[in-house]
């Protein structure tokens, strides 16, 4: 893996970057292509991806979910033609990693990795809930598989009288918590910064957690289209 990569890139703002773009109609660009390249050649051993670079069992023990379903969901939006060598692998290896947890579960207790994955929210920005991974996987071609039961019973359950889905919780105000390194040990911990990021006020405007909200029920019916 070229050293400039931990310096320069992270597999899940890479993943978001090489989406958007994909979507946008660059994704024959060479510059856009070199983005997938990059999520082929650093894609980890357990199936997955990790924001820090490192030596496998060493720094690092397991990937990220929000690392692995970016790069996930950027290849689902490249048409296969243009997906570069060892893509197929790489997808099939990394959905895998994601279908194994049940997409919110440990694989090895069947408990739930993080009760805030199982609530709905939109915008997600860089984070992830279990309404996005079953998105990703029914993209990818994933609905035969049982492993998305859990998430899709979940999602389903859901589901308001009147037919829509609610937003459950949102994310607009983890923008305000930043990850930092301790210089000595290298750690990383959660610190609060008010000014690590402006708030534009039309994420305020996208809903209200606890009532009905259209976009999440559009990404709903998404997903079911496929899964059910």
């Amino acid at each position: 893996m070229p050293e400039s990569y931990g310096l320069l890139w992270e597999p899940c703002v890479t993943g978001n970057m090489a989406r958007t773009l994909t979507v946008f109609g660059y994704g024959r660009d060479s510059r856009v292509r070199s983005m997938f390249e990059f999520l082929v050649e650093t894609q980890l051993p357990d199936g997955g991806w990790n924001c820090e670079f490192g030596g496998w069992g060493v720094k690092i023990n397991h990937s990220s979910f929000m690392s692995t379903i970016e790069p996930l969901w950027a290849f689902s939006a490249l048409d296969r033609s243009l997906w570069p060598k060892g893509s197929k692998e790489v997808v099939e290896r990394a959905a895998e990693f994601m279908l194994k947890h049940r997409l919110y579960k440990s694989d090895r207790t069947g408990k739930v990795i993080d009760e805030e994955w199982t609530r709905l929210h939109f915008p997600l920005f860089y984070f992830y809930d279990i309404l996005h991974g079953l998105r990703v996987l029914a993209d990818l071609g994933y609905d035969g598989d049982e492993r998305v039961s859990d998430a899709l019973q979940l999602i389903q359950q859901k589901q308001l009288a009147d037919g829509t889905w609610p937003m459950e919780s949102t994310y607009v105000n983890a923008l305000q918590w930043n990850y930092v390194k301790d210089p000595a040990t290298g750690a990383w911990h959660e610190a609060r910064r008010e000014n690590a990021a402006v708030i534009p006020e039309i994420y305020h405007h996208l809903g209200k957690v606890g009532e009905r909200n259209p976009r999440i029920t559009l990404n709903v019916l998404r997903a079911l289209k496929k899964l059910s």
